[in-house]
């Protein structure tokens, strides 16, 4: 896992090219001084995190700055270590260390053509920032998210660093959303401010504003109800994430969903397994459009990720982030529907079957303001996004998602 992480961060392209950065745990090669120090925690064999070792409330700070938006299971060890660091005490408990290191004759401005974080700095008009990253399993659609602390330990931003096909397309989408988003009423739903957006080598990075240090996450079993009276002025709802522009009723074929939808289904896939799914998405997109083709929807913004790790409470608001699966002119409703969806996928740890039955009867029951005869419609139009969604990104370079595929072929061929 450290080695994935580390060739991602510091080493993205090779020794052979000419890349003079060096990253080791040991000593520093003759020649090379060190400009990034890091704590692997717990060690190297377990790695969770890398803690800047950038001074005691840096080091501090990365661990317990939002320790509110986590599970009480994680909150309690951070704010453990936290400690151990402001005192000096962690440090010499936990020896393990990466170094960052450049040529000693590399010029300090031309630490931001090879440090992620000297580029950082230049584009956010700060000094160097530290680096706080988590470390997870390798995964093709998982992007590095790196906060960002200034000298004081006060942190300054979140880096987004795409760097494949599928999350390049990600950090992007992310940051045309959040800046479609700002430019109108969200009901009073806060989203953090996109401080850049841009390109590093072969990357991608999108970089948003701190959220508040004392911000909470979102305890409630139930997903944030937020008035409509700004967006749907002629029919207020209250299942569905605002943006800022009114959503409108249109047939379903004429949509932007469904097109998007069916260019992906007709995409020539690569192998035999891709093929099969595509074939039966594109049989059931041909029964849709013969049955409901010229049913009209309401559609509007949608969030794509409405889920309560992405989002916080502040002072009597509402903040949400990580808008990178957002799109226009997507059904009402899906929002709700991939809260259910996704409760009883990731948090109940339930099987695919039990997150489909979710989703249809949350479409039958919990979405008043759809009329009646609509809400089957839209319960299967949510699941082919999500399943499209999952192809999507395999097919951009990314990996199944093991917890839809293969099962979701099963699901797709039972009608």
């Amino acid at each position: 896992m450290l080695r994935a992480l580390v060739e991602r961060l510091w080493l993205p392209e090779p020794e052979s090219s000419g890349w003079p950065v060096r990253v080791t745990s040991g000593e520093v090669p003759p020649g090379y001084r060190v400009v990034e120090r890091y704590a692997v925690v717990p060690s190297p064999e377990r790695p969770r995190f890398l803690v800047p070792l950038d001074g005691r409330a840096v080091a501090a700070g990365s661990l317990t700055h939002y320790n509110g938006l986590r599970w009480a299971r994680l909150r309690l060890p951070r704010t453990v270590l936290g400690a151990g660091f402001r005192t000096g005490v962690a440090p010499l408990v936990l020896r393990h260390r990466l170094l960052v290191c450049v040529p000693e004759e590399l010029p300090p401005a031309e630490l931001g053509d090879y440090l992620l974080s000297a580029h950082l700095g230049r584009v956010l008009g700060l000094p160097r920032p530290a680096l706080g990253v988590g470390v997870r399993p390798p995964d093709p659609n998982l992007k590095p998210t790196l906060q960002l602390f200034g000298a004081d330990g006060a942190p300054v931003g979140y880096a987004k660093v795409g760097w494949n096909s599928a999350t390049r397309e990600m950090t992007r989408r992310e940051a045309a959303a959040i800046a479609a988003v700002t430019e109108g009423p969200v009901g009073g739903i806060r989203v953090p401010e996109l401080l850049h957006h841009g390109p590093w080598r072969d990357y991608d990075l999108t970089v948003t504003a701190p959220l508040p240090l004392r911000i909470r996450r979102y305890r409630e079993a139930e997903p944030p109800r937020v008035p409509y009276d700004a967006v749907f002025p002629d029919q207020p709802t209250p299942t569905d994430l605002p943006g800022p522009f009114a959503a409108r009723t249109t047939k379903l074929a004429d949509s932007a969903f469904w097109r998007a939808l069916r260019a992906e289904a007709a995409v020539l896939a690569d192998d035999e397994e891709e093929r099969r799914l595509a074939t039966v998405v594109a049989a059931h997109c041909d029964e849709l459009e013969r049955e409901h083709g010229g049913t009209p929807l309401r559609v509007g913004r949608w969030h794509g990720d409405w889920v309560p790790w992405n989002m916080g409470r502040y002072a009597g608001d509402l903040y949400v982030w990580d808008w990178e699966h957002s799109a226009e002119e997507v059904p009402v409703g899906f929002d709700h529907l991939h809260w259910r969806f996704q409760d009883a996928l990731v948090l109940r740890g339930r099987p695919l079957a039990e997150a489909v039955a979710a989703v249809r009867a949350a479409a039958e029951n919990e979405l008043p303001e759809i009329p009646s005869d609509h809400r089957r419609l839209l319960g299967r139009l949510y699941l082919l996004e999500m399943f499209m969604r999952t192809y999507h990104l395999k097919r951009l370079g990314g990996g199944w998602n093991p917890a839809l595929h293969p099962a979701m072929l099963a699901v797709l061929e039972e009608r």
